[in-house]
């Protein structure tokens, strides 16, 4: 008799971070699975960006291309697009994933940027309750309600929603009294994830599994958004790895003989600094002052620069973690170097003269074009300044494909790392979406008896086919 599949995405936990926490005794359950179910933890590299548009798209369809970071810009459709609260990615979404085959194929796909060929979503998708257009999918209700009307599901989040508050605050002020400065937005926000959205995911998972869907997918996204408040390294985060663990061993407590468990992340996460705070003024006021006219707009932040009426030219800035790119707005393709060089010559020569700029890339026809410092990269000089971050072939090819979306912006620039931090372009502690360290190195627990290889896989793409055959064999 076949068995069925459910896949667990812990959102923004590194191999690293993992590993740090089996260490320290946070998170005893998934050490069980190792001890005593023959898991193992397999590291592989999600590409670039590190986000998690970009990595589960790759997981789910086996194809990414085309989205470029967190949120960009349309240029044909001439909008923002972004997920999260407010996602607007249905504008465009008839532009990706055509012949694509899903991993959730008529299975049930909850709490995901994407439907990804679910039968059912639960109502519950990427902070984002817009779905729910499949023909079997219910609506968020659906699922709130006879989840609330438990009453041990009721007392279990009424106390976590007191607990959690108290920690957070104390977390809160405790980190302002060590002269550090979480990120208050993601504060507010991780309080919500942690307590609501992780719980119902939770519950629709379990609903899920008893009613026999095949495969499940599930994000649950509480460590990334305490990452992004605190930092990856602080104590808040290590109790949501305690969160996640008690969340995992719920849901394989309800696996029967019917389904086995894979749990995987998409991206890592590493402390970062904003860029507003090491350079003394927002990269939008920065950009401003490169292309004297222009109205700066940062996409979900401030413009800067003369109004709209007076402005001689529009740029859009749109910022993911340690990641921006840059679009001339009022063009309806991507510009190529030397037409950007002609018409905006002081811009990139400004960019890389920038303490808090680690990379900036651009693209003259199918040449990839670098710069870092005083200098352009070539050659041995590209292969050393890539070294710092990452392999530097692999790195090299994740960028060039990165430079070859048409998505992309004009010119695309990496945050550079300040000592043990890395610039970031949002207001977070934690961030991702860059080059260097942890960020590009999640994980696969997987079965050993499985003989899964993920040595070699050097995108989030690749690891749909993988998946998708442990569902296969599993189902025989």
């Amino acid at each position: 008799m076949g068995r069925k599949l459910v896949v667990l995405h812990v959102d923004g936990v590194s191999a690293d971070s993992l590993e740090q926490g089996l260490g320290e005794g946070d998170m005893p359950f998934v050490q069980h699975l190792i001890n005593s179910e023959g898991y193992e933890v397999l590291r592989y590299r999600c590409g670039v960006p590190s986000t998690t548009p970009f990595a589960q798209a790759g997981i789910l369809y086996g194809d990414n291309s085309e989205i470029p970071s967190f949120r960009w810009w349309d240029r044909e459709r001439r909008v923002l697009v972004q997920f999260g609260a407010g996602s607007t990615f249905e504008k465009v979404a008839d532009k990706y994933f055509d012949g694509c085959m899903p991993l959730t194929n008529d299975g049930a796909c909850i709490a995901a940027c994407y439907p990804a060929g679910a039968a059912d979503d639960f109502g519950i998708a990427y902070q984002d309750r817009t779905y729910g257009q499949q023909s079997k999918s219910r609506s968020a209700a659906a699922v709130l309600v006879p989840y609330l009307a438990n009453p041990v599901h009721l007392g279990d989040w009424v106390w976590q929603t007191v607990a959690m508050v108290g920690r957070t605050a104390r977390d809160y002020a405790t980190a302002r009294g060590e002269g550090r400065h979480p990120a208050r937005p993601y504060v507010v926000t991780d309080v919500v994830e942690e307590i609501f959205v992780h719980h119902l995911t939770r519950y629709a998972v379990q609903k899920a599994m008893r009613e026999g869907f095949s495969p499940i997918y599930a994000g649950f996204y509480a460590f990334d958004e305490t990452a992004h408040a605190f930092g990856p390294g602080d104590r808040s985060a290590q109790r949501a790895l305690k969160h996640v663990d008690h969340t995992v061993r719920r849901i394989a407590s309800a696996r029967g003989d019917r389904y086995e468990m894979v749990l995987l992340s998409d991206h890592g996460h590493v402390d970062t600094i904003p860029f507003a705070a090491a350079s003394g003024r927002p990269l939008g006021a920065v950009l401003a002052q490169m292309l004297p006219g222009f109205r700066v707009q940062e996409m979900k932040g401030k413009a800067y620069g003369p109004p709209d009426d007076l402005a001689t030219g529009r740029l859009h800035v749109t910022m993911s973690g340690g990641l921006a790119h840059l679009y001339f707005a009022d063009r309806g393709r991507r510009m190529g170097y030397r037409e950007l060089a002609a018409q905006h010559p002081g811009l990139v020569p400004s960019l890389q003269r920038l303490e808090q700029v680690g990379l900036v890339m651009a693209r003259d026809g199918d040449e990839d074009l670098f710069w870092s410092g005083p200098v352009q990269l070539r050659g041995a000089a590209l292969t050393a300044a890539l070294s710092r971050y990452e392999d530097a072939q692999i790195l090299a090819t994740q960028l060039s494909r990165l430079n070859s979306f048409e998505a992309s912006g004009d010119v695309i620039v990496f945050g550079a790392f300040v000592g043990d931090k890395q610039v970031n372009f949002e207001n977070q502690a934690g961030g991702h979406g860059s080059i260097g360290g942890a960020q590009l190195h999640p994980f696969l627990l997987a079965k050993r008896e499985w003989g899964i290889d993920t040595s070699a896989v050097l995108g989030a793409h690749e690891l749909h086919p993988i998946l998708s055959d442990l569902r296969d064999r599993l189902a025989t």
